[in-house]
C-alpha cells in the first residue's frame, strides 16, 4: 500500500517535490560517477600476460549483461530501490575484492561482480528518472543524468595522476554512502507478478523490442569501437599522432562522451526522440567516413574526428535509452530496458574484437571505420522504424 501511495504522489508531484527527488536522484547519480572509476583503473592496476586489458574489459562487460537483465528485470518484482540498492552493493563488494586478494581469479570475480553491479545500476536508475520525471522534461532529466553518470570516465584519468591507481579503490568501497539519498527517494514501482523476459518477444512487443535492442546494440559498437578499439590504432603506429594525443586519448574522448549526452539535454524534448536519434547517428556514420579519409593524411584530424563521432554516438546511446524506458509501461519498464542494454553490451563487448579482426584479415586500417560508419547508418535505420515516444504519458 505504500509503494502504491509513492507511485501515485509520483505522478503528479508538486514543483518542490519534483526539484528534491531530482535533486536526490543526481546526487546518488554524481556520486555514482565514481561507480566507474575502479572498472577503468582495475585493468591498469594489474598487469597480467595471461589476461590482456581488451579481455578484462570483456570479462567486465559480461558481468555488465549479467547484471542488465538479472536486477533490472528483478526491478518490475521487487520494486526499483531494493533494485537499485543492490546493484551499488555488488559494485561495492567487487571493489573491496582488489583489497584483499591480488590473484588472478580474484581478479576475474572481481571484473564480473563490479560490471553486474554497473549492468544493472544503469537501466533500473533511468527506469527510476522516467518514472518520477513529467513527460514534458523527461527527455532532458535523462540526459543529463546520463551526463553526470559518464562524468565519472572524465575524472578518473585526472584522479589517477595525481593520487596513483592503488588510492582510486576506496571510491568504490564509498560507493555504499550512495544508499543513503536512495533511502530518501520515493519508490516508483510498486512490487508485481512478473513472467520474465518472454513477455518483450510476445504480440505487439516482439517489433519494438527487436528494433530498439538492435539499434542499441549499433549504438554501443559504434561507441565502442572508438573507446576501445581506436587506441590500439595509435598504440601500434598505424596512425601517427603526438604523443601527448595518444598519452590523453581516453581523457579526450570521454570528455566527448560526457559532452554529447550534455548536448541532446536541451533538444530532446523539443525535436523528439526519433528525430533527434537519426540526425546524430547520422553525423557520427559522416564523420567516421572523414576519419577514414584523415587517419593518413592528416592523423592528428582523424583523433579530433573520433571525438565528434564520439560526441554524437553518446547522444544517440542517451536516445536510445530514453526510448526504451518509454516504449515499455510501468510493469515491464525494467525488463525492457534491461533487454536492450543487454544487447547493447553484446555489442560493445564485440566491437574491438570484430574491428580487430577485420584488420588482422584484411591489413587496411580503413576497413574497420567503414564497418563504423555502417553501424552509425544502420542505428539511424533502425530508429527510424520506431515509433515517436515524446510526450508518451506514464504508465
Amino acid at each position: 500500500m505504500e509503494n502504491s501511495k509513492n507511485v501515485q504522489r509520483l505522478a503528479k508531484p508538486s514543483k518542490t517535490d519534483w526539484f528534491k527527488e531530482i535533486y536526490l536522484f543526481y546526487t546518488q547519480l554524481a556520486a555514482g560517477s565514481l561507480l566507474i572509476i575502479p572498472a577503468i583503473v582495475l585493468p591498469l592496476y594489474y598487469k597480467s600476460n595471461i589476461l590482456t586489458e581488451e579481455y578484462m574489459f570483456f570479462l567486465e562487460f559480461l558481468g555488465m549483461l549479467a547484471g542488465s537483465l538479472w536486477i533490472s528485470g528483478a526491478s518490475d518484482r521487487i520494486g526499483r530501490k531494493p533494485a537499485l540498492a543492490l546493484s551499488i552493493a555488488l559494485y561495492s563488494a567487487g571493489s573491496f575484492i582488489p583489497f584483499i586478494d591480488r590473484s588472478f581469479y580474484a581478479l576475474i570475480l572481481s571484473m564480473l561482480i563490479m560490471g553486474s553491479g554497473i549492468g544493472a545500476n544503469v537501466p533500473v536508475a533511468n527506469a527510476m528518472m522516467n518514472e518520477f520525471s513529467e513527460p514534458s522534461v523527461r527527455g532532458t532529466v535523462m540526459s543529463i543524468g546520463n551526463a553526470i553518470f559518464n562524468f565519472g570516465f572524465v575524472v578518473a584519468p585526472i584522479l589517477i595522476f595525481f593520487f596513483g591507481v592503488k588510492f582510486i579503490f576506496i571510491f568504490g568501497i564509498l560507493q555504499l554512502i550512495t544508499l543513503a539519498p536512495i533511502l530518501r527517494i520515493p519508490e516508483t514501482k510498486k512490487p508485481s507478478h512478473s513472467s520474465g523476459f518472454r513477455d518483450l518477444y510476445r504480440g505487439e512487443h516482439l517489433k519494438k523490442t527487436l528494433v530498439i535492442s538492435f539499434a542499441t546494440f549499433f549504438v554501443f559498437f559504434v561507441v565502442y569501437g572508438i573507446v576501445d578499439w581506436f587506441p590500439t590504432l595509435l598504440s601500434r603506429g598505424l596512425v601517427k599522432v603526438p604523443a601527448i594525443l595518444q598519452k590523453d586519448y581516453i581523457l579526450i574522448t570521454n570528455f566527448g562522451a560526457f559532452l554529447g549526452a550534455l548536448f541532446i539535454a536541451p533538444l530532446v524534448d523539443r525535436t523528439g526522440r526519433r528525430t533527434l536519434g537519426i540526425a546524430v547517428s547520422s553525423v557520427a556514420g559522416i564523420t567516421e567516413v572523414l576519419t577514414l579519409l584523415f587517419s593518413r593524411i592528416i592523423p592528428a584530424l582523424a583523433v579530433a574526428l573520433t571525438f565528434v563521432s564520439l560526441f554524437f554516438m553518446e547522444g544517440s546511446l542517451a536516445i536510445v535509452t530514453i526510448m526504451a524506458s518509454e516504449l515499455y509501461d510501468n510493469d515491464m519498464r525494467g525488463r525492457g530496458l534491461g533487454n536492450s542494454l543487454a544487447w547493447g553490451r553484446i555489442g560493445g563487448m564485440t566491437s574491438p574484437l570484430v574491428l580487430g579482426s577485420v584488420l588482422e584479415i584484411f591489413q587496411n586500417p580503413s576497413l574497420p571505420f567503414i564497418v563504423l560508419g555502417l553501424s552509425s547508418v544502420c542505428a539511424a535505420a533502425l530508429l527510424h522504424i520506431l515509433p515517436e515516444t515524446m510526450q508518451i504519458k506514464k504508465l
